[in-house]
């Protein structure tokens, strides 16, 4: 159960977003050796790649394994069984490691009906749990997604064994006014919203992906997913440095990052990516 502190989880997706952008791509060498910084900057958990869909990422994600011992290492998977087994074995020799599953909970694109849905996200997350303790689940498309269900969904995720249930504005659509009131509403309505990690992911189309990723802080959020220069599909994501740079500020929440880092991160990261910081 989560208890009520100041403590921010900094999980980190570079080098799985990250690898989203235009012309981006990284390869094991690369992949080590900004996990290798990552660690050594105090960031808790590093998404490493997606291995269900691209193949070469199971053998990143199962060499870093081996690498990292402090940090979380995570893959993501869909609802897919196959692609839940191969992250669990990706992350079998992971010190600390984390599936991250999810599905789209907007139903007017996601077409198969609630109930399918539904039966989707119990079945995902409890074949998770069979790999290991620390489940991720995302509400993909949540801005979008009837509010009701949306709820549902959240309750059932964590009554299925996630650990940590994401809400992300998969496409950037929303102002912070608007992403807190979702924020709120959720924190309001979901009964058993206390027992797990509350996390967000927020993407730059509109430029807010920063300011609503703090904002969600004083709601009870306590997991920022970002990325090192805001690597990421389309504009990006959270960019990591004004993230901490923000809760620094603030003086309000406890992170455990060495900041004298970050610069060093955001060079390696532009020069690996051929993106300017």
């Amino acid at each position: 159960m989560v208890t009520n502190n100041n403590k921010v989880i900094i999980f980190d997706t570079t080098m799985r977003d990250g690898e989203l952008a235009p012309g981006v791509q990284m390869n094991l060498a690369d992949k080590i050796s900004i996990a290798q910084l990552l660690e050594k900057m105090g960031v808790d958990a590093i998404e490493v790649g997606y291995p269900g869909r691209y193949k070469k990422d199971f053998q990143e994600i199962f060499k870093i394994s081996q690498i990292i011992k402090q940090a979380i290492i995570c893959g993501l998977a869909s609802a897919d069984r196959e692609e839940i087994m191969t992250v669990g074995q990706a992350i079998k020799q992971a010190e600390k490691g984390r599936i991250h599953t999810y599905i789209s909970v907007n139903l007017k694109e996601n077409k198969v009906g609630e109930e399918r849905v539904l039966t989707a996200i119990k079945d995902s997350v409890s074949l998770a749990r069979n790999y290991c303790d620390d489940v991720e689940w995302s509400a993909f498309d949540a801005p979008r997604s009837d509010r009701e269900f949306l709820c549902r969904a959240l309750e059932l995720a964590i009554l299925s064994g996630a650990t940590t249930i994401n809400i992300p504005d998969s496409l950037g659509l929303l102002t912070p006014e608007e992403f807190s009131q979702l924020i709120a509403m959720i924190f309001n309505r979901v009964p058993n919203i206390n027992d797990a990690m509350v996390s967000v992911h927020c993407h730059d189309d509109r430029g807010y992906a920063v300011d609503n990723a703090i904002a969600a802080l004083d709601l009870g959020v306590r997991q920022i997913e970002c990325a090192i220069n805001g690597l990421g599909a389309r504009k990006g994501n959270a960019k990591l440095e004004t993230v901490v740079e923000k809760i620094l500020e603030q003086q309000k929440y406890k992170i455990e990052i060495d900041s004298s880092l970050m610069s060093a991160a955001s060079d390696l990261v532009a020069r690996i990516s051929g993106r300017e910081n």
